[in-house]
Order: structure tokens, then sequence, then C-alpha cells
């Protein structure tokens, strides 16, 4: 009885602990990105609510362009699919990311993305939010203190 278990055992250990080697991978996975913070440093907070919703567009911007001064209240992940993506903050600070990367977007912070390259910028974008409530905010142009009402 003993040798059977002691034969049984080995035969569980070396079938979990060696490799198989003659089967090739189908798939393989490659982390882009993992982060408990945005670009800026923030922590991550996810939606305190019942109504939890992810939602995902794709967004493109031509050479030249931008996409407008606007924020995000909710966590969002961006990922460049094509192209440089460069993020201008209000200070005039910038971040840039090229194809393949991924991260994670400052929230309640206004920011616009350009694209100041030569080729489309194609992104994936990511919003973790809640129902009902918009992913994305554009805040009202800054007035002037010297303009007329």
């Amino acid at each position: 009885m003993n040798i059977t278990f002691s034969v049984l055992f080995i035969l569980i250990v070396l079938q979990t602990t060696v490799p198989v080697h003659a089967e090739p991978q189908d798939f393989t996975v490659t982390t882009v990105m993992k982060s408990s913070t945005t670009i800026s440093g923030q922590k991550i907070e996810y939606p305190k609510t019942d109504k939890a919703e992810m939602a995902s567009v794709l967004v493109e911007i031509q050479p030249g362009k931008e996409n407008g001064r606007h924020m995000h209240a909710v966590p969002t992940y961006v990922h460049v699919l094509e192209g440089t993506m460069t993020v201008e903050f209000e200070d005039g600070t910038r971040q840039t990311f090229t194809a393949g990367s991924g991260f994670l977007e400052v929230v309640n912070t206004v920011h616009r993305a350009k694209n100041l390259g030569e080729v489309p910028l194609r992104l994936l974008v990511v919003f973790v939010g809640e129902e009902g409530k918009p992913h994305l905010i554009r805040p009202q142009q800054h007035q002037a203190s010297d303009s007329t009402p």
C-alpha cells in the first residue's frame, strides 16, 4: 500500500512540475499595462454604484488635430492602436504614448489628446463608469475677465 501510494505521489508530482513542450502554444499573453494609478499619479477609485457600466469606443484623430478640452469622471483606459498620442494638460505639460502602449487617463483633470504626427491616430478607449452618467465631460470655455456678458 505504501509503495503504491509513493509511486502515485511521484507520478502526480512529475506530471504537475515537468513542463510539457510537445504541444506548440496556440496563444500568447502580453501585459500592455498594469497600474493602480493614472498617468498623473492619481489612485484609481471605482464608482460606488449598483449600476456599474463598462463602455469602449474607437477614436480616430487626424494628423495635426485634437479631440478638444475634456475630462473623465471615471477610470478610463486608453490603448494606442496606431500613431502617437500626445496628452496635453491645462498647465501645458505633455505626455506622449506610441502605438502598442496603454495607460490610465487622468480623472477629473482637464486635458486634450493631440495627434502631432503625420498619420491618423487610432485609440481604443475603455470607460469604467455608471449607467446613465457621461464618460466624457466638456468643461465650459474659460471666459476672459474683461469680456462682456
